[in-house]
């Protein structure tokens, strides 16, 4: 299985990364794709530019077997959404791929574009943090989506609870208060020498 994890990045933090990795061991796959968003739908402008999201993302896999990094939302440019990233790696590996998407974003997920086509072609890896939404999911997919299967169109993995935001990083480095531990290493060197985020 190839699994592909899609979001603004802005920046990349150990949250993102601690369930990449849960849900990556618990389905056993392969490889796993983290897809920087050009722009992400229904969101304001990114604080770093696309380039410097991807790049943070590029050093936190490097030399990870099994973890990459696409550029495929970067390249085409505009809003990025789901379903033209869905078809683009259709295109590219001829069969359906699993995509990782947060419950709190699956609930708005009847308001994406072309919902319908998007499960045409994607498996939903439907990450619920520990304890929190996995009833609130089971019966919006009964209201909306009832013809899905479970283990077939889309699957619910409990991930741990980590409570760490990319604004909670993003305020800390601009209040010019210590990101330890709460990126890698290298994400924060890169960050400091780029002069990301701090006059926001």
């Amino acid at each position: 299985m190839r699994l592909f994890f899609g979001g603004s990045f802005d920046p990349v933090h150990l949250g993102h990364l601690l369930v990449a990795v849960d849900v990556k061991e618990k389905l056993e796959a392969r490889e796993l794709i983290f897809i920087p968003a050009f722009q992400a739908p229904l969101k304001d402008t990114h604080m770093a530019s696309p380039e410097d999201r991807l790049r943070m993302l590029e050093l936190c896999v490097e030399g990870l077997e099994g973890f990459g990094v696409s550029d495929t939302e970067i390249r085409r440019g505009g809003i990025s959404y789901t379903v033209d990233t869905a078809k683009e790696l259709m295109n590219v590996y001829g069969e359906r791929q699993s995509f990782i998407v947060g419950g709190d974003s699956f609930l708005s997920f009847h308001l994406w574009r072309e919902p319908f086509e998007i499960l045409r072609m994607a498996r939903l890896v439907i990450v619920n943090r520990e304890g929190e939404n996995r009833e609130r999911i089971s019966a919006y997919i009964r209201k909306n989506f009832p013809w899905l299967r479970e283990g077939e169109d889309y699957i619910i993995l409990e991930v741990r609870r980590i409570d760490l935001s990319s604004t909670e990083v993003r305020n800390r480095l601009r209040q010019g208060k210590s990101i330890r531990w709460m990126v890698p290493r290298e994400v924060e060197e890169y960050i400091r020498k780029r002069g990301l985020y701090v006059n926001l």
